[in-house]
């Protein structure tokens, strides 16, 4: 079990975190830029000292820092595997001897050898860190990280520099060789599509605060919290009287609902179609609904045949969570 618990002083504010990742377990710690996510990371694999508050990888205590004690494991004593987005390949080593460095001897062991096999590079071996593509660097880097056998790997947006294609493909392979070394690994990203497809659980972070720590598809189903729903792409907070329900607020994400009423799939209302805009080979459409309220959803029509502005369409939201509206709006909104 990796147990982080920490309060760290930042210029706007401070970050405390408490949080726990289960062994095999890839925890994404999910947030905006600026929220603390790297913070939190540096201050687990000792980069930055920790003020206060105590970092323990399953019976090692690597920081501890209250008013009864002070403990700090610098950070090649705590044997972690850290990636970031920008890989420090050394230039004037091979890719065979960057993955190597920090070995016995410098050599390349046969697990290092089946890692390079596994990360797609065994042909590159012999090449230098200039002739290689960004993706390459980056997987040489993670096998470099993998070839100490570390206890549990720290991964700061490692793939944030490139392109969507290399992306994907380095998402996956992260994730397999994750499952089979059985990792701990504690992944920062600002990317939420990212998050989604890589953690068993994601944590939300916000200006130094978590805000919700669950699988992805809870988060997304149920977020605890209205900001926690925006920053998870919830767009709109509606009365629930527009869709025929009393009380609270029902949050509005444009991929959590459908054109048309489907009523038992969730609760409908009609409105006026009011923009159809194209999006990513679909369209998204913009109503306005009863009160002047206005939702957007994706269509899933990919010609947008038959939502044309002024027209009358339906809404149907899936499933959405509902929030208690404050007394002060309430009463300010005539609820």
């Amino acid at each position: 079990m990796f147990r982080i618990s920490l309060e760290q002083p930042r210029a706007r504010f401070t970050v405390r975190v408490d949080l726990e990742v289960a062994p095999g377990e890839l925890f994404c710690l999910f947030g905006p830029s600026g929220a603390g996510k790297s913070t939190v990371l540096r201050t687990a694999a000792g980069i930055e000292r920790l003020h206060r508050g105590r970092v323990v990888l399953d019976d090692a205590v690597l920081a501890v820092s209250d008013r009864q004690r002070r403990c700090f494991l610098p950070v090649w004593r705590r044997r972690l595997g850290y990636l970031e987005q920008h890989p420090r390949l050394f230039p004037h080593l091979t890719v065979e001897g960057n993955i190597a460095y920090g070995l016995p001897g410098g050599q390349l062991t046969k697990e290092g050898r089946r890692l390079a096999r596994e990360l797609g590079l065994e042909e590159f071996l012999g090449v230098y860190p200039h002739a290689l593509s960004g993706g390459q660097r980056q997987r040489v880097a993670l096998a470099r990280a993998l070839a100490a056998d570390p206890r549990a790997l720290l991964l700061d947006e490692p793939f944030s520099a490139l392109d969507e294609a290399a992306r994907g493909e380095l998402q996956e392979l992260l994730r397999r060789v994750q499952r089979r070394h059985r990792l701990t690994a504690l992944f920062v990203t600002h990317h939420l599509a990212e998050a989604q497809r890589l953690a068993d659980r994601m944590g939300i972070l916000d200006e130094g605060r978590l805000l919700q720590s669950a699988p992805p598809a809870e988060i997304m189903a149920r977020p605890a919290t209205p900001r926690v729903a925006r920053l998870v792409g919830y767009t709109d907070f509606l009365p629930g009287g527009v869709f025929g329900r009393s009380g609270g607020l029902l949050g509005v994400h444009p991929d959590r609902a459908l054109l048309g009423s489907f009523p038992h799939l969730g609760p409908v209302a009609e409105g006026v179609v009011e923009q159809r805009t194209p999006r990513e080979g679909t369209f998204r459409v913009r109503l306005r609904l009863p009160g002047g309220h206005r939702v957007s959803v994706a269509s899933p029509l990919p010609d947008g045949h038959g939502l044309t502005p002024g027209e009358a369409a339906w809404i149907t939201l899936l499933d959405p969570p509902v929030f208690p509206v404050p007394e002060s709006a309430a009463r300010a909104a005539g609820l």
